[in-house]
């Protein structure tokens, strides 16, 4: 286990071992009901989300100005929730699942500290497929030159938590020479 950020952001890894996490990823890959999504600006320009996603649970979690309809929880997916329930001390009911179809598909720097996920949201985070980067700034314009660089690899899960998602920003950069990575971010949405 690694804790960075005072305790707020919590790393897991190798939470699934390799076989585990292949086998997980592959269900995935073929089960989720993958969308491609796109929104437009407000300058009229349509943006593709640079990934696929899917949006499952009891309540939708909407972001990029998408409303989504959540599908019905999968087996597996309610299986992956009550280990990040287990793991969380907490209770979730929506999941967003992105898939990032190769090293061009990313997520730019944001923050989940939408309004309907309360004060200071939990986010469990888990990994499978290929290992890709997952960066963190600050929101301090003082502080956002230094950026913490993780690797996360299959099978890895992530813990945020507290203050987090108000005081920083988190991407899934651009990276080349990459294979399909799914993430999924369980939460409760209130």
């Amino acid at each position: 286990m690694e804790i960075y950020l005072n305790g707020r952001l919590v790393v897991f890894r190798a939470f699934y071992d390799k076989q585990s996490a292949d086998n997980i990823f592959k269900q995935l890959l073929s089960e989720t009901k993958w969308l491609d999504k796109s929104y437009e600006n407000p300058d009229g320009t349509i943006i593709h989300l640079p990934r696929l996603t899917a949006n499952y649970g009891e309540k939708s979690y909407d972001y990029s100005g998408l409303t989504f309809m959540p599908e019905v929880w999968t087996p597996l997916l309610l299986s992956l929730k009550q280990v990040a329930e287990t793991l969380a001390y907490e209770k979730f009911n929506a999941l967003v699942l992105q898939l990032y179809r190769d090293g061009k598909d990313r997520v730019n720097w944001h923050s989940d500290d939408d309004i309907c996920v309360g004060q200071n949201p939990t986010i469990a985070s888990l990994s499978f497929g290929e290992t890709r980067q997952f960066w963190f700034k600050s929101k301090d314009k003082e502080k956002k030159q230094d950026i913490l660089k993780l690797t996360l690899e299959s099978g890895d899960m992530v813990l945020m938590q507290g203050t987090l998602q108000h005081t920083h920003l988190h991407t899934i950069p651009i990276e080349e020479n990459k294979q399909a990575r799914i993430n999924l971010t369980f939460r409760k949405v209130i």
